[in-house]
Formats: C-alpha cells, structure tokens, sequence
C-alpha cells in the first residue's frame, strides 16, 4: 500500500533570535534579529505547520537552507542527506541515520531537538518516513510522540527538481 504522493517545495520564512549586541559604549543587550531562511512546504504548507503542537504552537525549529546564521558546510551536508547522498559530516545528520528536516535555529545542534525522518529513496520516490521529533543523545522512541507519527511521500523527481537546484547552487558559488 502507498501513500499519497505530496508536492514538495520552498518558501521564504523569517526566524527571528535573540543576539547579544552591544548598544552603547559598555551596554551590551539581546535585540531581536530576523534571519531568512527557506522553509519546506509540503502541498503547498509549511512543514513547521504540518507538525504543529497539539496546541496549536508551530514549532522554532528551522532549516539551514539559504540561512545565513548556518555555515555552508552545513547547509551543503543538510542537503545531501535530504538527496540521500553521502554526507562529509557525520554530525549533520543522527548517529541512527535518520536525516534532520528541521533543527535548531540559534546553533543547529541536533541534541536541541530536530524532527527527523527516516530517508527512504527509490527510483520513483522519496519518503519521509516516521517523521518524529527526537535529540541526538538519546534512541528514539516512536510510541512518545506528542503529536501523530506520519510519513510523507513524494515523486522522485519533482522532489529532485526541488532540492538538487539547492544544493548545486550552494556548491557551485
């Protein structure tokens, strides 16, 4: 049995933190500071949306895409484990494989939290399978998620159209 095939795509966000600036001569305090990042949509709605809090809260977590509080290494190995591809950096994806779809957006530190998913590539198709929220310290546990466990499924390639731009775009400037 599959699952409905979902359209993936990009939009523009604003994640704003909070900086330690200095605003005087002696004075330092924390201002807030909107970076701009591309955000995952699935048929068209935000990912952060999709995995809302049962409250109704959308989660702070971000992705390094086009963000530039990430260093581009990051960025570049977030998008190859999105691809599927080998990553250089073992730290940029959880020690039990499964890749980060949205992490932390002051350090990208995936022992913050991240919600991640297991990356299941075929020639026809891309899942997300069991996308959950977990820490990188600790196994992940399935059956204690706040909110319902889903997988999301999308064509091969419209899914690479999508991301692979990203990624050359980041490798090639």
């Amino acid at each position: 049995m599959g699952h409905q095939i979902s359209v993936l795509g990009t939009a523009a966000d604003v994640v704003v933190q909070h900086v330690d600036e200095k605003v005087g001569w002696f004075r330092r305090k924390f201002v807030p500071r909107g970076f701009p990042y591309l955000e995952w949509t699935v048929d068209g709605v935000p990912l952060r949306q999709i995995v809302a809090w049962p409250t109704g809260e959308v989660a702070g977590e971000v992705t390094p895409i086009q963000n530039e509080y990430a260093m581009r290494e990051y960025e570049a190995d977030y998008l190859r484990a999105i691809l599927g591809e080998p990553v250089e950096r073992d730290w940029t994806i959880m020690s039990d494989g499964r890749v980060p779809l949205l992490v932390c957006g002051t350090d990208f530190d995936l022992n913050c939290r991240a919600l991640t998913a297991e990356l299941v590539v075929s020639g026809t198709t891309v899942e997300w399978r069991a996308i959950a929220w977990q820490v990188d310290y600790e196994p992940l546990d399935l059956e204690e998620q706040e909110q319902p466990v889903i997988t999301l499924t999308f064509d091969r390639r419209q899914y690479d159209a999508v991301v692979r731009p990203l990624f050359t775009a980041l490798t090639e400037s």
